[in-house]
């Protein structure tokens, strides 16, 4: 793997210009000019301030040194002195000679020359008269001199006359000198005072300056280490995202030399490490995968061709290529520098083809039999429409399902019926040719495409290829099942040239086959679809008929034949149509259940048996048949509850009867509810006992009350002996177990006798009493004369 890092500088400048405490992020641009500026202005005003109290010390030194007032007063001391020689040399008592009086003369002379030269020619310009002050002494000191020389006699006195106006001179002199002088001095001692002030200011603010200076010099130290720290961590970052990237990535210069790769790259191509350091050209990457064989040079050079191309063009682009051997996919983004060198990522995307390929199958096909979905069926179904459009032929299309397929989910388990769906599956594949397609729908049902120029006998053959394939024994988890198919075809172009549409016929002579008895195939023919339409005519009629209130109850008698009386009366569902009239049971009751209206329908059953039994005589019971379907409806213990309780009926009145296929749902939520019902206390009847999936363990896990013999039975009893032994087997395993029998579908003499001598508990039958309306219950009970005592 090799990495070319970021300029650290640049990542600290880069750092340092996001400090929130610099305007705009910009510290060298802002921060350090203007503290130059104020540092540099400072500098100034110190120099200018440092020049200003040297002239004002120069000043005062001047001051100090010339003292026109103290030189001033010493020429009037001198100026005393003189005169007092002078008077002493004119005594002539020779204390005094003349050389003492011009040495005074001189000190006075240079008394006076320095007053000239101590700056009173500035006390002079403010004040002129004293200007001629100054110029008189330098007159008096000159003619002095003379007099000095030939000190003698008269000459004292006008020597002493000469200097005598001096004295007045040099007082108003000092005077002046003293006051003017006090002034400037008071003036420029306030000067200096102000100049030491601001001096100390700026020095104040220099050393402010200086410190702020330190702190942003110490902050900017600080920033610096916290950058680089920064700096380091994302570099480590930078390593960290690079090397640890699902993808592999690979920079080139304009040279097609390697900048930087990650790790993936590496592995990618299984590259050595000395083909990933920065600066080694791609024809040399090339040329050792090349070497290594594998498909690996391969695929490498058709991605550089493809890189190559999108570079001459200068554009980005994505692209795909694989080994040739499909074992690898690399998905390429591409995208070129301004430098002329590329950037580009390469992703392995083996996996995901394959999965995306898993994904398509999928979507195509049942995941439980592997055969193709409904989809794929139809997109089959539409290309052999369009091909038979231009080329002719024939098209079967065969919809088949399992018959009583539930009945082995509830059994088994569903494990049981998923296995068996997977080896219907293998016999429907076993039952198709070249060029035919089998296809699983949806739960139980399946389809076969039949492409054939010889129809519709190959489709005739081929379904009853498939109903004597499928009816075969089955063996799942160690059960031996038996379980039947039904056909159904549609013919193309004879029945139509739509995908839908065959489907859709196809159906309906699938529904036709279940109708005939199921384990059977059945061709579409019109007349079926207006068999289906007077279905679903019904289905719509049946959603409103308890609003309607068209539907009635009657009632067929229940005959002891021990007593010989009307015991009671099972309870009898009509449905009087306006336009159809009396509807009978076997047309409307299974479409309820397919419908689930059965479960509406059976409340209402319940109710009104009884209301109805609840104004016969206290002894009579009422039988009421409970369907299937409403064993998975939640609502059914409440619904008995609400019956007896709205009505007053005793609960010892009311007979459920129930068929074996209930038991053959789920057997511990049934068993429960069955014991549930029971423990209202009114009595649960097993009905048709022996004619569908009976397992005398359910007779031992629940207690009925009542078995009843299937009129099938009760007919056999005049076919031989076989149907006696059936029924009294019957009998008397009801009668081991503390049940009572009832004998159904009673229509001759002959057949009641058989039942009484097989010692049956009760009857019922056409012979013994026709199902009568509500209304005639009662008036029967007082007319009808028992044909058991006839």
């Amino acid at each position: 793997m090799c990495a070319d890092r970021p300029s650290p500088a640049g990542d600290v400048t880069a750092l340092a210009r996001r400090a929130p405490w610099v305007r705009g992020g910009r510290l060298d641009r802002v921060v350090w000019p203007l503290l130059a500026a104020i540092g540099l202005l400072l500098v100034l005003a110190a120099v200018y301030t440092s020049h200003l109290i040297v002239e004002r010390q120069d000043a005062l030194q001047r001051v100090s040194r010339y003292n026109i007032a103290w030189l001033a007063s010493q020429a009037v001391s001198e100026l005393a002195r003189l005169k007092e020689r002078v008077a002493g040399h004119a005594m002539a008592d020779g204390t005094v000679d003349r050389e003492e009086v011009q040495l005074r003369l001189d000190i006075l002379a240079n008394r006076v020359g320095l007053l000239q030269g101590s700056g009173v020619a500035d006390l002079a310009k403010s004040r002129p008269e004293l200007g001629d002050v100054v110029a008189s002494l330098d007159a008096v000191i000159e003619a002095a001199g003379p007099l000095v020389a030939n000190l003698a006699g008269k000459s004292h006195r006008e020597l002493l006359d000469l200097l005598s106006p001096l004295e007045p001179r040099l007082a108003r002199l000092a005077a002046a000198a003293n006051i003017q002088g006090g002034d400037r001095v008071a003036e420029d001692q306030r000067q200096l005072s102000r100049l030491h002030w601001i001096f100390s200011g700026i020095l104040v603010a220099l050393a402010a300056c200086g410190l702020v200076l330190l702190a942003l010099l110490l902050l900017h130290n600080r920033l610096l280490r916290r950058t680089h720290g920064e700096l380091h961590t994302q570099n480590a970052r930078f390593d960290a995202a690079l090397n640890n990237m699902s993808q592999a990535l690979c920079m080139v210069d304009a040279e097609r030399r390697l900048i930087v790769c990650n790790r993936r790259y590496v592995e990618l191509f299984t590259l050595p490490p000395s083909l990933a350091a920065p600066r080694t050209p791609v024809s040399d990457i090339l040329h050792a995968l090349a070497a290594k064989g594998h498909g690996v040079g391969e695929l490498a050079h058709a991605i550089h061709e493809a890189q190559e191309t999108l570079i001459r063009n200068n554009l980005p682009g994505a692209f795909v290529r694989e080994r040739s051997d499909g074992g690898l996919s690399v998905s390429v983004s591409h995208r070129p520098m301004p430098d002329g060198g590329w950037v580009a990522t390469y992703e392995d995307i083996t996996e995901r083809r394959r999965a995306e390929a898993q994904i398509a199958y999928m979507a195509h096909h049942d995941a439980l039999s592997g055969l193709p979905n409904r989809i794929l069926f139809r997109d089959r179904l539409e290309q052999e429409l369009r091909r038979l459009e231009s080329q002719g032929g024939w098209l079967a299309v065969l919809c088949l399902d399992l018959d009583n397929f539930k009945n082995v989910n509830d059994t088994l388990g569903h494990p049981a019926g998923d296995l068996l769906l997977q080896v219907v599956a293998q016999r429907l594949r076993g039952c198709v040719r070249d060029g035919e397609m089998v296809a699983r729908l949806s739960g139980d049902e399946f389809a076969v495409l039949q492409p054939t120029p010889d129809q519709p006998l190959a489709a005739q053959a081929l379904a009853e290829r498939l109903v004597r394939a499928l009816s075969a024994p089955y063996e799942i988890d160690g059960h031996r099942v038996v379980i039947s198919a039904s056909v159904g075809a549609a013919l193309a172009p004879a029945d139509g040239h739509d995908a839908d549409d065959l489907l859709k016929k196809a159906d309906v002579a699938l529904y036709r086959a279940k109708a005939d008895g199921r384990s059977c195939s059945r061709f579409f023919a019109p007349e079926m679809e207006a068999q289906l339409q007077a279905r679903l005519a019904m289905e719509a009629d049946l959603r409103d008929v308890l609003e309607k209130r068209q539907l009635e109850l009657f009632y067929q008698p229940l005959f002891d034949l021990q007593e010989g009386r009307i015991r009671g009366f099972e309870a009898l569902l009509r449905w009087r149509h306006p336009e159809r009239g009396l509807v009978p049971p076997d047309q409307f009751i299974p479409v309820a259940e397919t419908t689930g209206l059965i479960v509406p329908i059976g409340e209402w059953v319940l109710q009104q048996a009884c209301a109805d039994a609840a104004g016969w005589p206290s002894d009579l019971k009422v039988a009421v048949n409970l369907s299937p379907l409403q064993f998975t409806s939640p609502q059914l213990s409440t619904a008995v509850s609400n019956a007896l309780v709205t009505t007053g009926l005793a609960a010892n009145r009311l007979e459920l009867e129930v068929t074996e296929s209930v038991l053959l749902q789920d057997s511990g939520v049934v068993l429960a509810l069955l014991h549930e019902l029971r423990g209202m206390g009114l009595q649960i009847a097993l009905d048709d006992f022996g004619t569908g999936y009976s397992s005398l363990s359910y007779l031992r896990s629940f207690p009925f009350d009542k078995l009843k013999i299937d009129q099938s039975f009760v007919r056999g009893l005049t076919g031989g002996a076989g149907g006696v032994a059936i029924v009294d087997a019957i009998v008397a395993l009801a009668s081991s177990l503390g049940m009572t029998t009832t004998a159904e579908g009673v229509e001759t003499i002959e057949q009641l006798d058989q039942i009484r001598r097989a010692g049956c508990t009760m009857a019922q039958g056409y012979y013994l009493g026709r199902p009568r309306p509500a209304a005639n219950v009662l008036a029967d009970l007082k007319s009808t004369r028992c044909p058991i005592l006839a």
